[in-house]
């Protein structure tokens, strides 16, 4: 297992992040050993990953900073950061590295206050790993202060940061943002890889993960939802068979009320899922464990 298991079909990127990271690695390396900084280097200061939706590209630049934060000693022996075991890895993964922020919303837009924040935060120096690391899921969601406001940041970077933006396409990043960025593509990964995934990350029959895999297009989050969630397949199920019923004016209404039903039972499902894991999380990061009580002075957050 390396941090890079989950990148589906995107082989070319995921070696120029592994070579980046080595990079780093060295880089960080030879700074503290005060020894002389190898030129040339593969890693840089801000990375922009673009494709289309459920190409991976929060994945990519989650393992990028998982490899970033990884102190396996076995890198000492030539190995390559991004191990998937040690803490640093671990933590990034699961998302409780106190030295990398991930940053999405569900609001139309990322405004100045928040993008200030982050920019802030981005001129600490890390905590407790090799690098401070911000990523934004959303980059494509900036508004043009914000981004005016973001680009002071990428233009004068902080030693030990790195930030990655996530967006569907170039054009949807500032061009003053993107010109200062090294640009990643990723392509929509192929139907036999997702199935792949599905049959070895989530133990899925290997008919139904090609089926799910062939049904979203090569979307891996909503392969996976579709391989492992049963109502989710009623659900398409029944939207796929309200042609057949539709023959006149009544039956047009009724069945666009339906596909409204069907619409906000699915956000529904998706809100509470999110709501569990975040709870989870923040118990976890308070100290609790699973099926045991919280510490002291918790109680009730």
């Amino acid at each position: 297992m390396t941090v890079w298991d989950d990148l589906v079909g995107q082989d070319r990127v995921r070696e120029q992040l592994a070579a980046a990271a080595k990079d780093a690695d060295a880089l960080v390396t030879a700074v503290s050993a005060r020894e002389p900084v190898e030129q040339g280097s593969k890693m840089t200061h801000a990375w922009l990953f673009t494709g289309p939706p459920g190409s991976g590209r929060s994945t990519a630049a989650r393992a990028f900073a998982a490899a970033l934060q990884c102190t396996s000693p076995d890198r000492a022996l030539g190995g390559e950061p991004g191990c998937g075991f040690c803490d640093g890895c671990h933590t990034s993964l699961i998302g409780t590295h106190a030295d990398v922020q991930v940053i999405r919303t569900d609001l139309l837009s990322i405004g100045v206050k928040e993008t200030r924040d982050l920019v802030r935060r981005a001129q600490l120096s890390p905590a407790v790993g090799r690098w401070q690391v911000i990523v934004m899921e959303d980059a494509d969601r900036l508004t043009e202060g914000a981004g005016n406001v973001l680009l002071k940041a990428v233009e004068e970077p902080a030693p030990r940061t790195v930030w990655m933006l996530c967006a569907p396409s170039l054009e949807d990043v500032l061009p003053t943002i993107r010109s200062r960025c090294r640009h990643l593509t990723l392509g929509t990964p192929p139907v036999e890889a997702v199935a792949d995934v599905l049959i070895r990350r989530d133990g899925v029959d290997p008919e139904r993960a090609h089926s799910a895999a062939r049904a979203t297009q090569g979307h891996i989050g909503r392969a996976r939802r579709l391989a492992t969630d049963e109502r989710a397949r009623a659900r398409r199920a029944a939207v796929l068979k309200v042609p057949l019923r539709v023959a006149d004016v009544g039956g047009c209404l009724k069945a666009a009320q339906e596909l409204i039903d069907t619409a906000t039972d699915d956000a529904k499902q998706m809100a509470d899922e999110v709501d569990v894991k975040e709870t989870e999380d923040l118990k976890a990061a308070l100290g609790g464990v699973a099926g045991g009580r919280m510490p002291r002075g918790t109680a009730g957050r």
